[in-house]
């Protein structure tokens, strides 16, 4: 990883110590239905997607031989398009997990 740009270090490191232990977090709080996940969702979709970009435009203008462009992008795109739909979704939506007959109303942790 020594001749990797700076800009592109400091992404792995993100993932390695925010993107990571956050998808144990958040498979926690969907299998739970936990509202409390929203705002944290919101954080991690847009940040996400944010670092998509310039990953997807070194990507798209990488020159080798026999390296498709079209076909990593497509391939990476699902790691833009999914985290800013969660972004979007849980920004528009108050409640991600309506409450559950039956469930406490104060039950959320």
């Amino acid at each position: 990883m020594t001749h990797l740009p700076l800009w592109f270090k400091s992404l792995v490191y993100t993932e390695i110590f925010l993107q990571l232990p956050f998808f144990f977090i958040a498979v926690y709080a969907y299998l739970k239905r936990r509202n409390w996940i929203r705002i944290p969702a919101i954080a991690y979709g847009s940040f996400v997607s944010a670092t998509m970009v310039p990953i997807l435009t070194e990507l798209a203008n990488h020159k080798a031989p026999f390296y498709n462009p079209a076909v990593v992008v497509a391939f990476y795109a699902p790691y833009l398009i999914m985290p800013l739909l969660m972004a979007v979704t849980m920004a528009v939506t108050p409640h991600p997990f309506p409450q559950q007959p039956g469930r406490h109303k104060n039950k959320e942790a």
